[in-house]
């Protein structure tokens, strides 16, 4: 039976998961153990240059990760997110690494959509604090955010590398 841990063991099964692959692929990798509120990690990738990792982690497969208003904000071109699937431990686990800015107007534009779409019985939706970002495109999802655009980013590291110049995001 795979009991599913306390809150803070899958944060940190998520983070300490990012840094050892990194690690593993010649990264010089620091965990913020909270110290710093916008992003989990500080890597130095092999030819130098320093990103920023926020990451998020999600004990069930269910391809949906909660995030804030203020992941609508575009950050700068070394910053990233690491949405971990830890699977129940059921299954290896999946990432994804999603430059910042993807992630940022994909949330932007899904809530924009949600709020302008009537709910059930034809009402207003009202704006919450709840923001998400999908590993598997929903109704929800901007045209451009596609499962091909997704599956680019699981369990692929060289995003980290070729930054976001090269990322087609619509």
């Amino acid at each position: 039976m795979n009991k599913k841990p306390d809150n803070n063991n899958i944060g940190n099964a998520g983070e300490y998961f990012i840094a050892s692959v990194l690690s593993s692929k010649g990264y010089i990798t620091t965990i913020t153990l909270g110290r710093a509120e916008a992003y989990d990690i500080i890597a130095i990738r092999p030819d130098g240059k320093t990103i920023k990792i926020q990451v998020k982690t999600a004990w069930y497969d269910n391809k949906v990760f909660r995030l804030s208003p203020k992941d609508e904000i575009e950050k700068n071109i070394e910053y990233f997110y690491a949405f971990v699937t830890l699977k129940e431990n059921k299954a290896p686990w999946d990432y994804y690494i999603v430059p910042s800015k993807i992630v940022a107007k994909s949330v932007r534009e899904a809530t924009e959509l949600w709020l302008k779409t009537p709910g059930k019985k034809g009402q207003k939706h009202n704006d919450s604090t709840v923001r998400l970002f999908r590993s598997k495109p929903s109704k929800w999802c901007p045209s451009w955010f596609t499962q091909e655009l997704i599956d680019s980013f699981k369990n692929n590291i060289h995003i980290l590398k070729e930054g976001e110049q090269n990322i087609k995001n619509g």
